[in-house]
């Protein structure tokens, strides 16, 4: 498919085939553009106009206001991975570089602007060591840590921790399986 594609649009796609539960944020001049799939969803989250280029559905937003529309996207629960060109733009030059520079999760904000008054905003780490179960929380925003372990059976750090309501969890590959949870455990 990317053989059909402008050197640009394969550019695109191959940063978002690294970044496939991400919305792409793919700077071109001025704007931050989503492209494809991503364009459909941010636009309707956003609000914003869906329009397309080169016949695929397309949606940007300024790079000077990005911050407020990215704390939207993350607070709509959606993972955010930002694509910056990494050379100035000159003559003759038909394709810039680009990379992704920065991603930004629910549990990773650190902005005072987007958090929620005086609460935390815990990322939650799960993984499982033999018949034990242990947890971290970490809050970016103020460096607050916890860590803990449930033995076989046990279930009161887990429980103190989803107290806490972390904004996003990680399960560790081939961890567990929750209470109540059916069919094979959830893999990060």
């Amino acid at each position: 498919m990317l053989e059909a594609l402008t050197p640009m649009m394969a550019q695109y796609r191959e940063l978002k085939q690294r970044y496939p539960d991400f919305l792409l944020l793919f700077r071109l001049g001025d704007f931050y553009e989503l492209f494809f799939e991503d364009a459909e969803a941010g636009a309707k989250l956003l609000s914003i106009a869906l329009t397309s280029r080169q016949g695929a559905p397309m949606a940007g937003i300024p790079h000077h206001a990005a911050e407020a529309y990215i704390a939207r996207l993350v607070q709509a629960g959606r993972k955010i991975a930002i694509c910056e060109q990494m050379e100035n733009a000159g003559k003759g030059k038909k394709l810039l570089r680009r990379d992704v520079v920065r991603v930004v999760t629910p549990g990773t904000l650190t902005d005072t602007a987007y958090l929620t008054g005086a609460a935390n905003n815990f990322l939650m780490a799960l993984g499982r060591g033999g018949a034990a179960t242990g947890m971290a929380l970490l809050d970016v925003s103020t460096g607050d840590f916890w860590v803990g372990e449930d033995g076989s059976g046990e279930h009161a750090v887990l429980d103190a921790a989803l107290l806490r309501r972390p904004a996003e969890v990680l399960l560790l590959p081939g961890t567990l399986r929750l209470r109540g949870s059916t069919g094979p455990p959830s893999r990060a």
